[in-house]
């Protein structure tokens, strides 16, 4: 059963992100097999997988937004980016984030908390449609710290961002970690995998092929390639 449970100021002592054996069919074709995903407060899990190895899939299905086989357990308040973060490019960042308060019933005070999160304080004022693909991202991961939540999932959260950016938003996301976040990330970077995973899930053709701590891997790059390369 999917649910959540948690209001955005409360830390959910419990949470809870277990999805067991998920299986999606598109057409009659099973595109994902069995694929298992979990967080726990504190860590962060990277799925991580070439393009097209269904990693957006699963994580969509974890989360009931498709349909699927499998079992779910899910406890604690969820942000999300998955694609564009529904950016009205005629509005400004700032209304953006205040539309999205309003909709969670936030306080207008954590907006311009996020905005300094994601340093677009100084140009939260200008049209989402003038700002570059790193900042767009930055806004859109923003909303998904809006609520203040308990598990944050983000696909591909660094697409767009240059080096410097890319290191913020590691150090971002260890930051949010050691505040007691479970935080689940999809990427196909394995420098940035490797720099941030606590725990990896390896995906390749729907199949997970790999899933356990960074520290029980010697070399995850060759880890890699030798796992996706198989079959």
């Amino acid at each position: 059963m999917f649910s959540v449970v948690a209001s955005h100021n409360v830390r959910v002592m419990n949470t809870t992100f277990v999805a067991r054996d998920i299986r999606v069919s598109f057409n009659g074709t099973e595109v994902v097999h069995g694929a298992n995903l979990s967080a726990s407060p504190g860590r962060i899990t990277v799925l991580l997988g070439p393009n097209g190895a269904g990693k957006s899939t699963t994580l969509r299905a974890a989360l009931g937004l498709i349909n699927s086989e499998g079992s779910k357990d899910i406890h604690g308040t969820i942000g999300l980016l998955l694609d564009d973060g529904g950016l009205v490019p005629s509005l400004t960042g700032r209304q953006h984030l205040l539309s999205m308060a309003k909709l969670y019933g936030v306080d207008k005070q954590r907006v311009q908390e996020v905005l300094d999160l994601v340093d677009m304080a100084h140009s939260c004022d200008r049209r989402i449609k003038t700002y570059s693909l790193g900042m767009k991202r930055r806004v859109a991961l923003a909303g998904a710290m809006l609520q203040n939540p308990d598990i944050v999932i983000l696909d591909e959260p660094s697409s767009g961002l240059d080096p410097d950016g890319i290191r913020w938003f590691g150090q971002l996301m260890r930051s949010e970690a050691d505040r007691g976040k479970a935080i689940i990330m999809a990427t196909h970077h394995l420098a940035e995998a490797a720099a941030i995973a606590d725990d990896v899930v390896i995906i390749a053709r729907g199949e997970t092929i790999f899933n356990g701590a960074l520290s029980s891997i010697d070399d995850l790059e060759s880890t890699y390639f030798t796992l996706t390369s198989k079959g």
